[in-house]
This record gives C-alpha cells, structure tokens and sequence, in this order.
C-alpha cells in the first residue's frame, strides 16, 4: 500500500510538472499586443521563461531617415514571429566587443524581452549596453534576460540602438533640418524611443509600465546619467542603475560640431549638400573613419542635454528617481591590456603615462608612488581604473544630496583571468545577468568561468541578482537574508563591496582622496586615450 501511495505521489508529481510546462508553452506562445501587431515568442530556460526576440521598436535609420531621430515601427498585418535577434547596428567588431554579430545592418533597431512563464504584472528592467558608443549589441550571451526574468519574477528588455558617427555625427545643418534642433544623440534618441515603446507596449508582455529600471554599463552607464539629465525622457522610468559610467562624459555642441565635420571632410563631403553627401554613403563607410577626429559621444546640444548632466544633477533640473551607483576594483586592467600596456617596457611606460598625463604629470604620478605600486603597469592600472571609480563616486555624491542612492564597488577576482586582470571592467555584468551559467547550454558562459570559478561565482551571483531585483521592485536593494546594504551620503561615505563575502565599509582614506582629486578635474584636463582607446 505505501508502496502504491508513493507511486501515485509520483505520478502527481509528474503530472504537475508536465501541466506547468504546458502552461509555460501555451502562455509563450499566446501572442503579445503592441501597437504595431500581435507578437509570438518562445519557450526558453527549462519553460520557465518566454523570449520575444528581434522586435522592431522604430522604422529603420536608413536614406532619408540617417541622421534623424527614429521614426514610429510600421504597422505590420499579421503575427510577428519574434524567434530571432535582429542584426546588430553597423560597428567595426573585436575582441574588445565582447561578443560579435553574425549580422550588422544600419537597420538595427530592434528590442528583445524576457518574461516569466507565468502569469502577473513584473516589474521591467531596461538594459543599454557598453562599447563606448562604437560597439556592443543587446543580444549578446551575457546579457540574455532568462535567468533574470525566470527566477526573480521580472520583465528584461534590451536594446540596440546606433553607434559610432551614424548615431553620433553632429553638423549645424543636421541641427537645422531637426525640429527640435538637436545637435547629434540619435543614439541617446533611439533608447529614448525603445523607452517610449516599451512603456507603451510591456504590458502586452506581462511588464509594470509605471515601475521601470534603466540599467546599463559604461557606455550604457553613460547613457544612464544621460537619461536622467534628458528631458524628453521624463516619466519613462522610475529607478536607474549606472555601472561603470559616469555623468561628466558628454562633448560641448562645438567640439562635436567640429570633430563631426573633420569626419565629412575626411569622406569627401563638403559644401553646401555634406549632409546629403554623408547620406548618399554606403554605412560600411563610416567604419573606416577610425582616424578622423570624430569621437562618438554624447551632446550637450540644449535638447537632449540642455547641459552636462553632472550639473543637471548638482542644479536639481533631472529625473529625480532612486539610484544605485559603482564601479569594479579593477576597471582599469582590461584597457591597458587591449592597449598592449602589458607589453611595454616600464621605462617607455612611464614615459607615455608621463606624456598622456601632460602639465599635470608629476602631481599625478605622486599619487601612485614606486615604493607603493612597483611597476609603472600597476600604477597605470590604478590610475586608470580610480579614474572609473572617481566618476561614479563624483555621481554618487551628486545624487546623493537630492534622491536615495547606493554605492556599491564589484571586488570579485576569480575568472579564468584573475590573476591579471583583476575585477575588471564588464565582470560584473555576467553575475547581475545570472548567466554565470549560460541559460541556453547549461555550461559555463564563454572563456570567463572555469568550474572552479562558477562555485564561487555562483553564489554572489544569486545575492547581486537579488540586489539589482529588489532595486527594480520598490527602490531599495535590501531584503531579509542579504548583507545590508546602507545609503550612500557625504559624510560616512559607505558602499557595498561585492565580493565572494559581502560587507559594507566606508571608502578608505586614500581612495577618497584620489576620488576627489580625479572628479574636480574634467575629461579635457586627463586624457590617457593613447594609452587606453584601444580599449574602448
């Protein structure tokens, strides 16, 4: 008879199971309203998520429409089948990207969601990605939305939007052709316009559209501050997370006016038709304009930015939404790598940081004594990454005074990689994801986590995706179980630190005090770029 019982309880148990993927496939395929037409997604993660994959969000950027903010998605007749990503915008892909697209096109905007395969209202997490405006997609590996989305019952949305000068260029005459006479931003525009889609459409998707997080990392992170600065971004999102980015990093209308036309020049475009001249250009052509003296950036140009947005910050004139801030303990690292300071003697090393470094060279240097750092490769690592840390704490300070912020630093070290590279730039991303293990194949993500590793990863992971949920849901990163977490001020200066063990503790002495040195000084007054910009 107990034998019999266990059998049954078994079968029960199978039953359930079989039912609940039956529901999970059912409420995947069950297709989402939007604005444009119904949307069909998919089955992913062991059914406990659905993924709408490839989703138009704006017409496409191209001919006419190239150097112009994004215009609404057509309408479409019929059920879009969203099953694949759509291709990643034009960019000159590396190593350094940390992903490669199978295809780029200029017609890149395109979204994905992650929902739980289950019924309700989640909160929605907006993702912009890195690459120093030049590189990255929304669909790279670490930045899949299923683990997130299937196991803390949140929407993950992520996003294309485009790089380099095709979203960056800025001419006076492109300024007059635009309504609002913006200068440049087409790609702060195009996350602005997926923002105004998701809110008008997540909820198709099972998403909250009044409780929305942006988050996004370096140049994302970038973007971040920029959209709390932006006031055509105003109401689209309720919290916002800055990895690794900082609110100082945006160009003057006239320095971009003028790093834009050495790049027309430079293709040949002159006179009174440059614009039209630049749109006549095939797009594969202004990825050869490395060398140009155009710099892809954010503009302060009085529409998107009515100005730096540090000081949007410090004037009180910005979203005012709760913020959770930080950088990781070895930023700098992954930069000198890719710049083949590794490789460089120490001597010729020191001379370039000396260089690079300019009037400023010996305060500087001073900072980062022999007797402390050795080698002038440690040093540089330093300076580097504090030059990270010094824009998040600037921001952290900025906001402190005025919304609900957290600080956080990312410390842990255990990749493949570790023992040279540290906690470098990006690191975190994989933890926050919850793709320490990749959703798909159950293995380790990429070249970045041994076995060994995913062990230790594995259970920050679980705490930092708790962390960055609980921030989605109700503004505040703590709940029971975890390590508090204190608001960051001015005066105790307290930040988590996240590593294999969580604790909380003031920035040392010496760290603050580079900090504060750093962050008075602006981009202009340091430039390591002949140093680093292969890292970008």
């Amino acid at each position: 008879m107990e034998k019999s019982l266990r059998l049954i309880a078994i079968f029960v148990l199978i039953c359930g199971a079989l039912a609940g993927a039956a529901r999970a496939e059912d409420l995947c395929a069950e297709p989402a309203k939007t604005t444009e037409g119904p949307v069909r997604g998919m089955t992913v993660h062991q059914s406990a998520a659905c993924a709408f994959l490839g989703i138009p969000y704006a017409a496409p950027p191209v001919g006419d429409l190239r150097f112009k903010a994004p215009a609404p998605p057509a309408v479409r007749e019929g059920t879009l089948t969203a099953s694949a990503f759509g291709p990643a915008c034009m960019q000159v892909q590396s190593v350094a990207s940390g992903g490669k697209a199978k295809k780029l096109s200029e017609d890149c905007l395109y979204l994905n969601v992650w929902r739980p395969a289950k019924s309700g209202v989640f909160p929605v997490m907006f993702w912009i990605h890195g690459g120093g405006y030049t590189i990255g997609a929304g669909f790279y590996d670490m930045y899949d939305g299923a683990n997130l989305a299937a196991q803390r019952d949140v929407v993950v949305v992520t996003i294309n939007y485009r790089l380099g000068a095709l979203g960056f260029l800025a001419l006076p005459e492109l300024s007059a052709e635009d309504p609002d006479h913006g200068a440049g931003n087409y790609g702060l525009l195009d996350t602005i316009a997926a923002l105004q889609w998701t809110r008008a459409n997540i909820a198709g998707f099972g998403g909250d559209p009044d409780n929305l997080t942006i988050f996004g990392e370096s140049a994302g992170g970038v973007s971040v501050c920029s959209l709390l600065a932006s006031p055509p971004a105003s109401g689209l999102f309720q919290r916002a997370i800055i990895e690794s980015g900082g609110c100082d990093l945006a160009i003057v209308k006239d320095k971009m006016y003028a790093g834009s036309r050495k790049l027309a020049v430079s293709m040949g475009c002159t006179g009174d038709d440059a614009s039209g001249c630049l749109r006549s250009k095939p797009a594969s052509a202004f990825l050869a304009m490395k060398d140009s003296g155009f710099s892809a950036s954010a503009c302060v140009d009085g529409y998107v930015l009515p100005e730096m947005p540090i000081d949007a910050i410090k004037h009180g004139k910005f979203n005012q939404v709760p913020i959770m801030v930080g950088s990781n303990k070895d930023e700098g690292n992954l930069f000198v790598a890719f710049a083949g300071g590794t490789m460089v003697p120490g001597f010729v090393l020191e001379k370039m940081m000396r260089q690079g470094l300019g009037s400023r060279a010996d305060e500087i240097m001073a900072m980062y004594p022999k007797s402390e750092y050795g080698k002038p490769l440690k040093a540089l690592e330093a300076l580097v990454t504090e030059g990270f840390g010094s824009r998040a704490f600037a921001a952290a300070e900025a906001l402190a005074a005025q919304t609900p912020t957290y600080m956080y630093r990312f410390d842990w070290d255990q990749e493949v990689w570790g023992k040279s590279l540290g906690a470098f730039h990006g690191l975190e991303i994989s933890l926050v994801f919850g793709n320490v293990i990749h959703p798909a194949t159950d293995t380790p993500l990429g070249t970045l986590f041994s076995k060994k590793a995913v062990r230790t990863a594995g259970p920050l992971s679980e705490r930092m995706m708790s962390y960055w949920t609980n921030f989605a849901k109700t503004g505040d990163p703590n709940s029971p179980g975890l390590t508090p977490w204190p608001l960051y001020d001015t005066t105790e200066r307290k930040r988590i630190i996240l590593d294999s063990i969580v604790s909380a503790a003031p920035i040392s002495a010496v760290q603050l005090a580079h900090y504060q040195y750093f962050a008075s000084l602006t981009m202009e007054d340091l430039s390591l770029s002949a140093l680093t910009n292969k890292g970008k």
